[in-house]
């Protein structure tokens, strides 16, 4: 039997579009002679809709798009997720759904066991679980249906185990092959975890299973696809990541398993999902092009070089934005960095707006603004100008705040928290430094004086941003052990960290959620990323106290 693994990138609730991604999809599989083709989980809306559901004329859309596939399932299986409602009285609306296809008819239906709703996920806010297996025959094998999360309810992977085992359900029905619907997001660490749910699960099937994932970006989410095929000795057929693919898998075992070249480092895996994350945030919105500010400093330097790996050159605009606070090889690192990117570096000077604000300041309240104030109205000049530029050419402008300066506040509400899409705020500091090296890994692409100086906002004479933060290696060791591992500030030790330390960056992290909650979207590439993923009060106690 040949089957093809149909790793697709939908738009969310774009019906229309997703068809015809669907359906070209299923030719290609035929004229390549496969028997059988499995798309992604909801795949006919894309994951997560979230409440595009609830509108019954998309979900109308999705039901008239199946009955199109079906009419094309003449001579193939079709197997494609999308979103059933639920005729019963009970229970919520819907059911996250596969439906199978064969020969001009529907011959089964699966519904989705395990509905997670934990960190990003919230199944169970729209779907009811279904309760029943599903095997089908595809040229004398028997073949069973699961959806994502069903597969992984394995000791040691989730953060919370189901009382129903869909795997298990399957064990004793002697397969040939178990097909996997996924929506599964990135992050670091991620594909290892896999490979190993899946390969402890054809071996406890005695089959092999199929990992059939989206890839793509929708708002925060990077899907990276990497789907394949796990036998039950555990030999693997690899697809492409963070790209659209149809993999041809043949079951009787004359086909070689396919390798393919994965990224073999973090930064690798990291810079290929940003780079995703900002294009399909651009391309899935009515915007073509993005803007930023380069302010000579590392954090701008990286997304600006992960915006053109993205967009490519002629889409990305940067603008420095000096006042008499910056050094002047501040504007020369920007316009190098401009230079070696091939993309334009546009300056305007804060200077005389920053001095009219003063001057007004002074007429009008009568007083000397404070250095704070005076410090926090150069980022919300520089914001306004970057707006004003964003709006008058039709760019989506890019945030360039990292999750350690976020923990910390460390940036200034309506100034540089603002922006379309946070790309680096889910990466510490030294994960920066990290994404600059592997950039010139081959060449020099972000100068070397950008790299060795010390980060400042340079919003003051002489500022470094260790007047205000501890050391970054111990902020970043923070960051990873109170947001991502969520342990209480007060039991972390280890790194050189002392009382005094801890007491710093509570207090700072403790009043800045204000500002977390009017971030822009977060690309989330941790386990644990400031966003929908990570709901802390704003009024109350706080985890860091």
């Amino acid at each position: 039997m040949k089957l093809a693994i149909a790793q697709i990138n939908p738009r969310l609730g774009d019906v229309t579009s997703n068809l015809r991604l669907l359906l070209e999809n299923i030719a290609i599989a035929k004229t390549s002679g496969a028997d059988l083709i499995v798309f992604p989980e909801l795949s006919v809306l894309g994951y997560p809709a979230r409440d595009l559901i609830v509108y019954s004329h998309i979900v109308d859309e999705n039901l008239k798009a199946l009955e199109k596939i079906k009419q094309e399932s003449l001579g193939i299986t079709i197997v494609v997720g999308y979103v059933e409602p639920n005729s019963s009285a009970f229970g919520k609306p819907f059911f996250n759904s596969a439906a199978v296809f064969q020969n001009g008819n529907k011959i089964a239906n699966y519904r989705k066991w395990l509905l997670p709703y934990y960190d990003v996920f919230e199944e169970e806010r729209y779907f009811e679980p279904g309760l029943e297996t599903s095997v089908i025959e595809v040229r004398g094998q028997k073949i069973g249906i699961s959806i994502c999360e069903d597969v992984w309810n394995e000791p040691g992977f989730l953060p919370r185990m189901y009382q129903k085992d869909p795997v298990q359900s399957y064990s004793s029905q002697k397969l040939d092959l178990l097909l996997n619907l996924s929506a599964s997001p990135f992050e670091i660490g991620k594909r290892k975890k896999r490979e190993l749910v899946f390969r402890r699960v054809a071996d406890k099937i005695k089959a092999p299973v199929v990992f059939c994932n989206q890839v793509g970006a929708n708002d925060e989410l990077i899907f990276d696809g990497g789907s394949f095929v796990v036998s039950s000795q555990g030999k693997k057929t690899q697809a492409k990541e963070f790209q659209t693919q149809l993999l041809i898998w043949d079951s009787n075992g004359k086909s070689e398993v396919r390798l393919c070249e994965l990224a073999e480092t973090d930064s690798k895996l990291l810079t290929e999902a940003l780079a995703l994350g900002i294009r399909d945030y651009v391309e899935k919105t009515p915007a073509k092009t993005v803007c930023l500010g380069l302010s000579g400093g590392i954090d701008s330097s990286v997304v600006a070089a992960l915006a053109v790996r993205a967009l490519g050159s002629k889409r990305v605009f940067g603008f420095a934005l000096p006042s008499r606070f910056n050094a002047s090889q501040s504007l020369e690192d920007a316009q190098k960095l401009a230079s070696n990117l091939g993309i334009s570096c546009q300056a305007l000077s804060i200077e005389t707006i920053f001095e009219a604000f003063q001057k007004e300041w002074k007429r009008s309240i009568a007083t000397e603004p404070k250095t704070l104030t005076l410090e926090n109205i150069q980022p919300r000049i520089r914001m306004a100008l970057l707006m004003a530029l964003a709006n008058e050419s039709g760019h989506l402008l890019l945030n360039t705040s990292n999750k350690s300066e976020i923990l910390s506040g460390y940036a200034t509400l309506y100034g540089d928290t603002a922006g379309a899409i946070s790309v680096l705020g889910d990466l510490t500091k030294q994960q920066v430094y990290a994404l600059a090296d592997e950039f010139n890994s081959e060449k020099e692409i972000i100068p070397r004086r950008i790299i060795t100086r010390a980060p400042s906002a340079e919003l003051r004479e002489n500022q470094t941003d260790q007047d205000t933060l501890p050391p970054y290696e111990i902020l970043d060791f923070l960051v990873q052990e109170h947001v991502e591992q969520e342990r209480p500030l007060s039991s972390i030790s280890g790194k050189g960290i002392t009382a005094g330390v801890i007491q710093k960056v509570s207090k700072l992290s403790t009043v800045s959620e204000y500002k977390r909650r009017q971030a822009p979207p977060i690309l989330r590439v941790t386990c644990k990323a400031f966003g929908i993923g990570r709901r802390i009060p704003v009024v109350g106690r706080k985890p860091s106290e």
